[in-house]
């Protein structure tokens, strides 16, 4: 504990002639500045965000914005502090810009789910459509029907099971398909006349 505030006040002694050296546009003091305090500014990043890249970022940021706006500088106020500001806000902004990216992927998401519910209910029209010429088949040709398109049988497997030929399977296959395209070709001109 003693140690970290020895190394807290040693920093912001060491900063100090630094102020003026950098508002002047002194390259190596800043870069003195920058492998003081790139780590501790990195770990406040860090601390928040729990993003190693991000944090990263965010420090690179702070140091260009530190170097961009130098002749701002103060003499009132330690260096360290105003690093530490202009880190502030840097973070607040993120978060900000986070949260607002949040908000629109949401305002995305729920203007896609909208956008495809009519496709969704159209969908559903269809298999209704489908269901309900399926339902006006003869027995067997629906029996047929249902485990070909339902269930994934073979024609082989059908006529296993229902004890008929491959070849009656199919042809029950063909009739119900024509069937049933006919009775949406009549179903699609009623609703839409």
């Amino acid at each position: 504990m003693q140690l970290a505030a020895n190394m807290e006040n040693d920093l912001s002694i060491d900063l100090r002639p630094k102020l003026t050296a950098i508002r002047e546009g002194d390259h190596e003091a800043f870069m003195e500045v920058y492998e003081l305090m790139h780590a501790r500014l990195f770990r406040f990043f860090l601390k928040k965000i729990f993003l190693h890249d991000t944090a990263k970022d965010l420090t690179q940021q702070c140091f260009i914005r530190l170097w961009q706006f130098r002749h701002t500088l103060s003499d009132q106020h330690p260096l360290e502090k105003q690093v530490f500001i202009i880190a502030r806000s840097l973070l607040i902004n993120h978060i900000k810009k986070e949260a607002t990216q949040k908000k629109l992927k949401l305002v995305a998401s729920k203007e896609f789910v909208e956008a495809i519910a009519p496709l969704g209910e159209e969908l559903t029209d269809k298999k209704l459509q489908v269901n309900a010429a399926i339902e006006t088949l003869p027995p067997v040709r629906k029996r047929v029907i249902i485990l070909k398109a339902f269930h994934g049988f073979t024609n082989k497997e059908i006529a296993q099971q229902l004890e008929i030929s491959v070849k009656t399977v199919e042809d029950h296959v063909t009739k119900a398909f024509r069937h049933i395209r006919q009775v949406m070709a009549v179903l699609v001109i009623i609703f839409f006349k």
